[in-house]
């Protein structure tokens, strides 16, 4: 990646009442220069920064956004590969990569609310949390293997499939990048293993980052993965989920918050504003922020 600072941005988890509305920031955020919209891959999640389980699903919800735009890559912040049946999940993402025509930048991760996969998830039950990094792991090989192999007969610890064909591929080749969202220390060296970018965030989970010094530490830890592993540093993504608040000096605050992680190694910033404001509030924020203080970084 260059030196350059991107911005992508997440319009919150939750269901914006006004359609039109959702599809007018849609078609802002794209003329703005915001590198991608992430849309958050969680169905049950009444946690701390969100005030309810009222959560759009990320992947339908990509595909109206990039019928909306031209341009804008999107990207799921992040998929939990354990909820998921993993050769389905692969088949959505292809599908969505051709339908927006190779925009997609698939965000993968090990789920930590463990409700979420009580209800929604048919493979893990409560008592099987302690293996969902294993099951992340083999999942994620399975896709990798459904996006570039003809057929595929796959039989691991978890998972298996006989002769599966998954066509069309992505329009990606490989495949879309893909990004991490996994924040403990086993997931640290797995995102060095396959990924091409890491996503860190604040938010309320077991994992979180607590400090600057913390995010410091994690981005060595990472470096030195990718290291052992061969793989070239400059090609890897160092991200951070910015959370915003809407007031003037919230907006200011982050300015500086920029500034502090781009000297720890970070070059992306995913913008959410938060507690989510109306449709039109957060149009108007997403327009100031793009305007007044990504030009001082890029």
């Amino acid at each position: 990646m260059s030196n350059k600072l991107r911005f992508g941005i997440n319009p919150t988890p939750h269901p914006w009442r006004e359609l039109e509305k959702f599809g007018e920031w849609c078609v802002k955020v794209e003329e703005l220069g915001y590198d991608v919209v992430w849309i958050p891959d969680h169905y049950d999640l009444p946690v701390p920064p969100f005030p309810s389980n009222e959560l759009v699903d990320a992947w339908t919800t990509l595909s109206y956004v990039a019928a909306k735009t031209n341009t804008i890559k999107i990207g799921s912040l992040v998929s939990p590969i354990p909820r998921w049946i993993p050769s389905q999940l692969a088949k959505i993402i292809a599908n969505v990569d051709l339908l927006s025509e190779g925009r997609v930048i698939a965000g993968f991760g090990a789920g930590f609310y463990i409700g979420e996969f009580l209800n929604y998830s048919p493979t893990l039950s409560l008592d099987e949390d302690h293996i969902k990094v294993q099951k992340f792991e083999e999942g994620l090989q399975l896709i990798l293997k459904l996006w570039t192999e003809e057929k595929v007969t796959f039989t691991g610890k978890y998972y298996g499939l006989k002769d599966a064909v998954l066509l069309p591929k992505p329009v990606q080749k490989p495949y879309p990048p893909i990004w991490s969202g996994g924040m403990g220390p086993h997931m640290l060296r797995l995102t060095a293993k396959y990924f091409d970018g890491w996503i860190a965030h604040r938010a309320p989970s077991p994992h979180r980052i607590k400090s600057s010094e913390d995010y410091e530490s994690r981005v060595r830890t990472i470096h030195n993965y990718l290291k052992d592993y061969g793989r070239e540093i400059k090609k890897f993504t160092f991200t951070l989920l910015l959370m915003i608040g809407f007031d003037t000096k919230d907006i200011r605050e982050a300015s500086e918050v920029i500034e502090e992680y781009t000297k720890l190694g970070c070059q992306y910033f995913i913008v959410e504003f938060t507690p989510p404001p109306p449709p039109q509030k957060y149009i108007e924020l997403t327009e100031k922020f793009a305007k007044e203080i990504i030009p001082s970084f890029t």
